[in-house]
């Protein structure tokens, strides 16, 4: 497990001021947001013209590229969940259990995304027992502690939690309709954001998810405590601990509602909190963008039908790292144009 300074000069160069960026992509939060924009319209969603669906692909890869132009990445990770339970299942059955079924169009496009992401030599993580947010977690301390400013790109908001302003760590955050414009739509939280979205600091997430629950992961809560409930009792005694250790002096329904429901503030909070030591067998200097083998990307674009990436090609490569080589035939054009550059005086002046 490698926590080495970026090999780019950034992290270490006394000219230059700001850390180098290290983009960790939530791979599944990204997927169904772009699965859900483009695959639920009134055509059915993308395809190309043999059926093969595309609308992850196409998402994940716009959302990317726009990122990658806005924040000018040198280094890029993008984790995963592997679809198997986790040590979260493990302790509790009911974890996750409303779940709906993944859609079948769905497992294709993931599969051809994978091959894409590849192709892009991005490197994917994943660990076996844990889900994609504690990868996320684990990657980007090891990132923070190497020199770089983090930016983690999700539309969970349980990632909320990993903020940390002195770590120089914030969530490019996708709302669920971030993807249906021409241009995604993320919006960078920092603590200050956190609070006026939720109400609480980042420090608090994972408690405030221990009082009033989360359904989407199926994590109970407090059973009659709600989101504001949660906020008030929060910003009044900091955090879950202090609230049980001041039960005495909160009164009438509430107090029986917290008594009661101790357990499964206890337990929704293990379940809430993200695990930041998981063992990965990754060296960071694996994910610094190198560019990528473009015989190995034309298949998949030309597979997915990619036509207008297929056609800036040399472009992708330039973002993602890599160098264009001039061929002799372009650097004789370029010898050409600048030979025979038309006169910018009037033609007629000649006559």
């Amino acid at each position: 497990m490698s926590q080495t300074t970026p090999k780019n000069q950034l992290a270490s160069d006394s000219l230059t001021t700001t850390s180098p960026t290290f983009i960790l992509v939530d791979g599944h939060s990204l997927a169904f947001r772009s699965y859900f924009a483009f695959a639920k319209g009134r055509d059915g969603g993308l395809r190309t013209k043999t059926g093969i669906p595309t609308s992850v692909c196409f998402g994940f890869l716009k959302s990317l590229l726009e990122v990658m132009a806005t924040q000018q990445p040198q280094a890029m990770a993008i984790a995963f969940d592997l679809g198997v339970p986790t040590f979260r299942h493990e302790a509790y059955d009911t974890y996750k259990a409303n779940r709906p079924e993944t859609p079948e169009d769905f497992i294709p496009d993931l599969k051809n995304l994978h091959e894409l992401l590849d192709a892009l030599n991005l490197k994917i993580v994943t660990a076996a027992r844990y889900e994609a947010d504690d990868v996320l977690g684990t990657l980007a301390q090891q990132a923070s502690i190497a020199g770089y400013q983090v930016k983690i790109v999700s539309g969970d908001k349980d990632l909320f939690q990993l903020i940390d302003t002195d770590k120089q760590i914030s969530v490019l955050y996708l709302s669920a309709d971030a993807l249906k414009g021409s241009k995604a739509s993320l919006k960078e939280f920092r603590p200050q954001q956190v609070k006026e979205k939720l109400g609480i600091r980042p420090s608090q997430v994972v408690d405030f998810k221990a009082l009033c629950g989360d359904k989407s992961d199926n994590i109970p809560g407090v059973r009659g405590i709600g989101e504001k409930t949660a906020v008030r009792l929060l910003n009044t005694y900091e955090s879950v601990q202090r609230i049980y250790g001041s039960l005495h002096e909160i009164k009438g329904t509430l107090h029986t509602k917290l008594e009661a429901g101790k357990e499964d503030a206890q337990k929704s909070r293990k379940l809430a909190e993200i695990v930041l030591n998981v063992p990965l067998e990754v060296d960071l200097e694996n994910c610094i963008l190198k560019g990528f083998d473009i015989s190995a990307l034309t298949p998949i674009l030309e597979k997915l039908e990619f036509k207008s990436y297929l056609g800036k090609i040399n472009e992708l490569q330039k973002q993602f790292g890599g160098k264009v080589e001039e061929t002799p035939e372009t650097e004789t054009q370029k010898l050409l144009s600048t030979q025979f550059k038309p006169s910018t005086d009037n033609e007629d002046d000649a006559l």
